[in-house]
């Protein structure tokens, strides 16, 4: 009988053990590379650990594609695999950056670490007028940099939120990421004036891994061309998603806060809801995934 049990002891400890729950953040914007020599792109990705204890993150980078891609630990000798592995203390941090002229890379970045951690991260997107270097921006002057950006990772949600401007000198752009390996992402997307009016509709399919990124008059064709008001969207799975203003017309970036809505239980009944501009109706499972804008009708017979 000890046997027995010590057995069945060790058969659930390395259960617990190798089905451990991981979590994700996403940063949703990366970039890196040359657009015209010199002026090139650097991104800074800081991870902050929060927790009591030590915790492993892991970062790996996607292109637009959903294509997997070595940005650190290139030099002298590139390491294998896509994956790079940060060991950080308990109130420690890391601050990692790219090579700037090799690899290419326009996409995301997802960090996966134990549940139970606690991490903070950011990635600071900069556009440099100077010779790539071996040293971080923060060791270049001011007269080097054309612009710069810090854009917060987020964990993924259904829903988002964010303040929108589509204006001649101001132009807000957003990042739609899929994290998912295997499902494809339909993406409801709404935008709405500041009177809560539903003004533009769209639907946006993400692959797995792939990200998009657009103004969002290229993701909404139909919005105002002189608009003021928030940008929201609503997923049928977990997506990430972030957001830069333009400043026009030297191009230069600012941040976007975003939000994703405070999860709540959601009672399990089937929710028909009609999209005022187009008359589509849909028949949603719940009545927290009803698009922003829509509305819930009794049916759509």
């Amino acid at each position: 009988m000890f046997r027995f049990l010590l057995v069945t002891f060790l058969a659930l400890v390395f259960s617990a053990t190798a089905f451990a729950e991981a979590q994700d953040l996403i940063l949703p914007v990366a970039l890196n590379g040359y657009t015209t020599a010199p002026i090139h792109y650097q991104t800074m990705i800081r991870i902050v650990n929060m927790s009591s204890s030590s915790v492993e993150v892991t970062l790996e980078a996607y292109q637009n594609d959903g294509t997997a891609i070595r940005i650190l630990d290139l030099f002298p000798i590139a390491q294998p695999g896509t994956k790079t592995v940060f060991q950080i203390a308990s109130g420690g941090s890391v601050e990692a950056f790219t090579l700037e002229d090799v690899p290419s890379l326009n996409g995301w970045i997802r960090l996966t670490f134990d549940s139970s951690a606690l991490v903070q991260a950011s990635a600071e997107v900069v556009m440099i007028n100077a010779p790539v270097g071996p040293h971080p921006i923060c060791m270049r002057p001011s007269t080097e940099i054309l612009t710069s950006v810090q854009v917060p990772a987020v964990r993924s949600a259904q829903k988002f939120n964010g303040f929108a401007v589509v204006r001649p000198y101001r132009k807000s752009a957003y990042a739609i990421v899929n994290p998912s390996t295997t499902q494809t992402a339909t993406v409801f997307l709404s935008l709405m004036d500041l009177n809560g009016r539903l003004i533009a509709s769209g639907t946006v399919q993400v692959s797995p891994q792939a990200r998009l990124s657009k103004f969002v008059q290229e993701f909404l064709p139909d919005s105002p061309s002189d608009f003021m008001g928030s940008f929201r969207i609503t997923s049928t799975i977990p997506v990430g998603f972030g957001g830069v203003n333009v400043l026009l017309p030297q191009g230069e970036f600012t941040g976007i806060n975003v939000a994703s809505s405070v999860a709540t239980v959601c009672i399990q009944v089937v929710t028909p809801a009609r999209n005022p501009l187009t008359n589509e109706c849909r028949a949603f499972p719940t009545p927290c995934d009803v698009p922003d804008g829509w509305v819930p009708v009794t049916s759509c017979n």
